[in-house]
């Protein structure tokens, strides 16, 4: 292995000492990459099933069925390109080879940032779409249109790669200071992705507000009669909609926390790269040595509380109890427990004999009556 320079601390990645690629993952790095894939490989298969159950459920609107399919679908990817960025990362580790080039790392990242920007969205399209069925209560659950959920999808995964695309336009002409693997390169520039997790956050903002404007709503018309209602089925879809309000809230609250926790993280990772950028050179490799670990490991707390949050959502999804229904039924547990576990409902008589019978009660019973008959 290269020695370190004198004058220079111990390697991270902000540094331009000479090493070897080895080096250049620190132990902590490994092990934290290890957990993380192993998250990431959960996160995969919990989406996929999911993907499936909802596919098949028939208890929730067709928009809001395309909505949570397309954040399984994002983060079913997510995991994908976590993968495609860490293992090259790992094999450097363990066999000091490089088996990647800038391209492919650039597709994986740009893959990476492109999902992670549209299930951040995911909490603004599901509240608006709800919206649209609590304003449109007299038509919109009785109708199979797909519009609004392919709008509001379109939306959020153009989102995604418009993130993509202006941190592509703000690095043209900036040079690549800081010499690193392939895949320890960001393809993004603090200031792109400061602007987003801005209108990001604002987006969601957004939401809580008009979530909690959503509720109200369908309290207030469900409770009070000078609405008039003409028909059940109005009075029918509203409680469906408050219904299925209620039983996704964990899905919301799973989904608040994760934009939470990502807007404060990356907005962590924004700060430092601002301020180290702004710091003379001279005084960069302390700094970042300082703030962020040898091997950066402060910006991988993001890439652990990611995943976990892609684990969340499904599993917050399972409180619906048609889609826990179906989750159980993968694993064949779905069915109801034994007879032997049910309350006794028989009906019995003053003389202590059952009045109500089952089918095949009914029968016996009948043939016992002709045997005591026939003595």
């Amino acid at each position: 292995m290269s020695t370190v320079p004198q004058n220079r601390p111990e390697y991270n990645r902000f540094t331009t000492g000479n090493f070897s690629l080895d080096e250049m993952v620190t132990t902590p790095n490994f092990i934290i990459f290890i957990f993380e894939l192993f998250l990431c490989f959960i996160a995969f298969f919990i989406n996929l099933m999911f993907i499936t159950i909802i596919s098949n459920t028939t208890t929730l609107h067709k928009n809001l069925r395309i909505l949570l399919i397309s954040n399984c679908v994002a983060d079913a990817i997510y995991a994908i390109s976590r993968y495609m960025i860490l293992v090259p990362l790992i094999v450097s580790y363990l066999f000091n080879i490089e088996i990647t080039t800038i391209t492919y790392c650039w597709l994986a990242k740009s893959l990476h940032h492109w999902v992670l920007g549209a299930s951040g969205l995911s909490f603004f399209v599901l509240v608006m779409e709800r919206s649209l069925a609590s304003f449109l209560y007299q038509s919109y659950e009785t109708q199979s249109c797909y519009q609004s959920g392919f709008i509001l999808t379109g939306f959020q995964w153009s989102y995604g790669l418009l993130i993509v695309v202006a941190n592509q336009l703000d690095l043209m002409g900036t040079p690549r200071i800081y010499p690193r693997l392939p895949c320890q390169i960001e393809y993004s520039t603090a200031r792109a992705i400061g602007v987003f997790v801005a209108a990001g956050f604002c987006l969601n903002i957004v939401a809580v507000l008009t979530f909690r404007k959503m509720v109200k709503f369908n309290r207030t018309l469900f409770r009070q009669r000078s609405f008039k209602l003409t028909s059940l089925t109005e009075i029918y879809q509203i409680s469906e909609n408050v219904k299925s309000i209620s039983l996704l809230v964990p899905v919301i609250v799973v989904m608040i926390i994760s934009n939470i926790v990502s807007t404060l993280t990356i907005s962590v990772n924004v700060i430092v790269y601002i301020f180290v950028r702004e710091t003379p050179e001279s005084q960069r490799i302390s700094v970042m040595t300082l703030v962020t670990g040898r091997g950066n490991e402060i910006s991988q707390i993001y890439d652990i509380c990611a995943v976990l949050c892609k684990i969340a959502f499904c599993w917050a999804i399972r409180s619906h109890p048609d889609l826990h229904k179906k989750w159980k039924s993968l694993f064949g547990n779905s069915k109801i427990g034994p007879k032997a576990d049910r309350p006794n409902l028989d009906v019995m008589g003053l003389d202590g004999k059952k009045l109500t019978f089952t089918v095949i009660e009914e029968t016996q019973h009948h043939f016992d009556s002709l045997a005591e008959i026939w003595k």
